[in-house]
């Protein structure tokens, strides 16, 4: 590209086409100087954009055994229950170290939180209540809470809030102002048609998980249509040596405490501060939803009694499932190995130029090498379960064209004999998939063997790149040099033209 100070419009003053002859020689001079740059640099970048692909696929790849050699992932179970479709009274869900079982559970109270309610009646129905309160401030305890922090160390933390209360706010504000707190308390509002009917909840569900107790401090005069916040009290008359409360005078409030939830399981009692069984029942996670339904049945005396009705549930172990889960790695290493043969597919030539048509890593070394290794580790893996069986015993095929197959059937079937072993060949420690997946990690981690060559791969196409810019900055220099060349000559032949016509008019006489 010509700079500002040169001639952008050569043979203008002679009237020939030097722009062209400009033109065509830069282009010339660019196919000359750039062709093997811009080859090389692209062949390059396709390299590198193959090396990405590769490590993709290898990472996917690489999910799938990681996944699968995680401890207990190949102990699926099905559950079944005598739930009807219509009540589903809990949700029943197993977890990695679930083992076959069968029990009974019936549901016989739900969890639910402290709660306080109190009437605030009008002077219109009788009452004394103003809406209208006198300044101050009224303090919440729900008493200590413990818990879990974010290094797994148990904890212990008060919990209390003070909000204040302005002269003259109503009902309303005081809801507003108290529940606007971090321990999830909350105050319920209802208007009635004799007034109010507000209520606290605590934050949390269960028995003795909280002990709401509320004081007050009155800085406005109460009276003369302005409510006391005193109204609102609790008194502690006894307590314990940890200053907890054992005996509590709830003053205007109506109390009820928290309860847990309480199930059977096969007849013994169990319970949770909520409504949720994660830790009570090895292996299991229960969530109740509502209470059992009620049945009448008849005791050993013959007489009718009602109670809560039991539920059966069975837990066996899914083969399905598993052979499901063993059919998705054989799905990862075929595709994995379907995505390397597409990488490494060669290029075709024509009259001796490379047409590109094949794969980004067109017959590369690496992708072969790493596709020939993970289809020997498997023909090759040799561990015996407990029966004597190979890997090739219990379903899985190695195909001619370097795929897997699996026979789901031979599968289950092995399972169903020694799963233990089964599934230790192939996704326990130092099995099948453990080996694939820690061969696979050093190509795929962060500054692996893979990352190692695309940083070289971005070195070269830099390398290239700022050749492409020398380039261009000589093709510039180039036209240049040839704009000012085309130039003189146009002026020198302007002159020449000028000459020629004024000598072309004293001959024709016209002078």
């Amino acid at each position: 590209m010509a700079s500002s100070s040169t001639i952008t419009n050569a043979g203008v003053g002679s009237g020939n086409d030097f722009e062209s002859i400009i033109s065509q020689s830069v282009a010339a001079k660019r196919q000359q100087i750039t062709s093997r740059t811009t080859t090389k640099k692209a062949e390059v970048e396709i390299e590198r954009d193959g090396v990405n692909s590769l490590k993709s696929a290898l990472k996917t790849f690489e999910k799938v055994c990681e996944d699968m050699t995680k401890d207990n992932s190949m102990n699926t179970h099905k559950v079944t229950t005598t739930l009807p479709t219509d009540c589903k009274v809990f949700d029943l869900t197993c977890k990695e170290d679930c083992v076959n079982t069968n029990f009974d559970i019936c549901v016989t109270q739900l969890a639910s939180a402290e709660n306080m309610k109190m009437s605030l009646k009008n002077k219109d129905s009788g009452g004394t209540f103003n809406n209208s309160f006198a300044a101050g401030s009224i303090t919440i305890d729900l008493g200590k809470e413990t818990y879990t922090d974010d290094k797994g160390v148990e904890q212990t933390r008060e919990r209390t809030f003070t909000v204040d209360i302005n002269e003259g706010d109503t009902i309303e504000m005081v809801r507003k102002r108290l529940n606007e707190n971090d321990f999830d308390f909350t105050c319920n509002l209802i208007t009635t048609k004799d007034g109010y009917s507000l209520s606290f909840t605590a934050g949390t569900t269960g028995k003795d998980t909280s002990q709401i107790q509320v004081s007050t401090t009155t800085t406005g005069e109460a009276g003369e249509g302005k409510d006391s916040l005193s109204l609102f009290n609790t008194t502690a008359l006894a307590t314990d040596a940890d200053g907890k409360a054992t005996d509590i005078d709830y003053g205007n409030w109506t109390h009820t405490e928290g309860k847990d939830c309480i199930i059977k399981v096969d007849g013994e009692e169990v319970s949770s501060h909520t409504n949720t069984f994660d830790k009570q029942i090895s292996g299991i996670s229960l969530t109740v939803n509502r209470l059992s339904e009620t049945e009448t049945t008849t005791d050993a005396e013959g007489k009718a009694v009602t109670g809560f009705k039991s539920y059966n549930v069975n837990i066996d172990s899914d083969y399905d499932a598993c052979a499901s889960k063993m059919q998705s790695f054989v799905n990862a290493f075929n595709t994995l190995m379907s995505s390397v043969d597409k990488l490494t597919k060669r290029n075709t030539y024509s009259d001796g130029k490379n047409k590109y048509d094949g794969g980004d890593l067109a017959g590369d070394s690496q992708a072969k090498s790493i596709q020939s290794t993970l289809q020997n580790m498997i023909v090759r893996f040799n561990t015996e379960n407990a029966e004597g069986k190979t890997i090739f015993d219990c379903g899985l095929k190695y195909e001619k064209d370097g795929t897997l197959s699996l026979d789901s059937t031979k599968f289950k079937d092995s399972l169903k004999k020694s799963f233990n072993s089964v599934t230790s060949m192939f996704t326990g420690e130092n099995g099948l998939l453990d080996k694939l997946k820690e061969y696979t990690k050093d190509y795929t981690k962060s500054a692996g063997i893979l990352d190692d060559r695309a940083d070289n791969l971005k070195k070269t196409i830099d390398s290239w790149t700022a050749k492409e810019e020398k380039n261009e900055k000589y093709l510039e220099d180039y036209e240049n040099s040839l704009r000012k060349k085309y130039g003189n000559l146009d002026s020198l032949l302007s002159g020449y033209n000028t000459s020629m016509s004024y000598v072309s008019s004293i001959l024709s006489g016209t002078m």
